[in-house]
């Protein structure tokens, strides 16, 4: 599920590690220079691993920016929206060497001048860093598609700083978090449903009266929330029967509706009697239990089950096997021959988007061979 991430400074050799949300020894072994003294810099995501992709987080062709901010004598020197030692440097993720390249590099000062390093993803063209203007998308179902992120990622923002770091010709790590809040809902199967009934039920879920603009700062990763919460419902990814979305941090006032989820063609409301407001970095967890009632086929929902929990990470977003759909044009009975042509293996496609035409002959090939597809 992916497609990118986020000017004479850094090659960033960003080989990815096991995931910490610790910030000491950010370098280590800060020895004379010599004659090299390129910036190079590590970075990860800090997030709580269910599913593991790579290491590091991210995938093959993740765009992120970069700022340097040398120190001023003994006191650290304060990002700028430009003029600093770095600005919005781009940077992006060569997984076939596994290492960050920078659109130029960039240089330590002198041998002793520290420096502090402000990353965020993804990739964008703040003209303020102290009101960086961002809005999470509504659709966050829509898949990644020619090399334009999807909307789950596209909403999504991370943020971290590297403090005070001496000229070292060491890797220097650059932990970057999320700053926008998450929610999960998940549909479970309760009471009345025939065997194999409830698989084949439409199941859908709308996250509601949330603003989806923000201002960002910088210079220390804060989101606040701006304009008025909007009409429309922000529409989750959806795998199997969870349904998770990106939430810009805010609060919404008690008796205002969370989610209007529909089960089968009936709705329901989710909503709680007191202010709720979405954390910043975390996730907000609610599992709604649906019955059927007999003899009536009445749907029934409860909530089962509430938590905020440690963001974790997700599979729609720093995959690059499962985030993209892969175009293909096909002329009817001649797909397999139209994968191959465009240097791609049929077999472990995921996502796929065909454009002219296709017969019967086609749909049996994707049925009996592309044993992965999944959309």
């Amino acid at each position: 599920m992916k497609t990118s991430i986020y000017q004479s400074l850094a090659l960033l050799a960003f080989p990815l590690f096991a995931l910490t949300a610790c910030n000491d020894d950010l370098s280590q072994d800060n020895g004379p220079l010599g004659n090299r003294n390129r910036i190079q810099l590590s970075g990860e995501i800090d997030q709580v691993a269910v599913t593991r992709v790579n290491d590091n987080g991210f995938c093959d062709g993740d765009v992120m920016g970069v700022y340097i901010v040398d120190y001023q004598g003994s006191n650290p020197g304060t990002l700028q929206s430009n003029g600093n030692r770095g600005d919005n440097i781009r940077h992006t993720f060569d997984e076939a060497n596994y290492k960050w390249s920078s659109a130029y590099d960039v240089y330590w000062k002198d041998n002793h001048t520290p420096i502090d390093v402000y990353g965020y993803y993804p990739f964008g063209s703040p003209t303020d860093v102290t009101v960086y203007e961002y809005e999470i998308q509504k659709d966050q179902n829509k898949a990644a598609e020619e090399g334009k992120l999807g909307g789950y990622e596209a909403s999504d923002f991370l943020w971290g700083k590297t403090e005070n770091v001496a000229p070292t010709e060491k890797v220097i790590r650059l932990p970057l978090r999320h700053r926008m809040s998450s929610a999960k809902v998940t549909l479970i199967e309760g009471t009345g449903f025939k065997e194999n009934e409830w698989a084949g039920l439409e199941k859908s879920v709308l996250i509601r009266n949330v603003k989806h603009n923000a201002f960002i700062n910088l210079q220390n990763g804060e989101v606040t929330a701006t304009g008025e919460a909007a009409t429309t419902g922000i529409i989750p990814y959806k795998k199997d029967d969870n349904f998770r979305a990106i939430v810009v941090p805010q609060s919404v006032s008690a008796e205002t509706v969370l989610f209007s989820i529909t089960v089968d063609g009936t709705p329901y409301t989710f909503k709680k009697e007191e202010a709720f407001t979405y954390v910043s970095g975390k996730m907000h967890n609610f599992s709604i239990k649906v019955d059927r009632k007999e003899p009536t086929g009445e749907y029934t929902f409860s909530l089962a089950g509430e938590s905020i929990t440690a963001w974790e990470n997700d599979d729609v977003s720093h995959d690059a096997t499962m985030k993209e759909y892969v175009v293909i044009n096909s002329k009817a009975g001649q797909l397999k021959e139209a994968i191959l042509e465009a240097k791609k293996d049929y077999r472990k496609l995921q996502n796929l988007k065909i454009t002219g035409e296709i017969n019967a002959d086609d749909f049996y090939f994707m049925r009996d061979s592309m044993e992965v597809l999944q959309s």
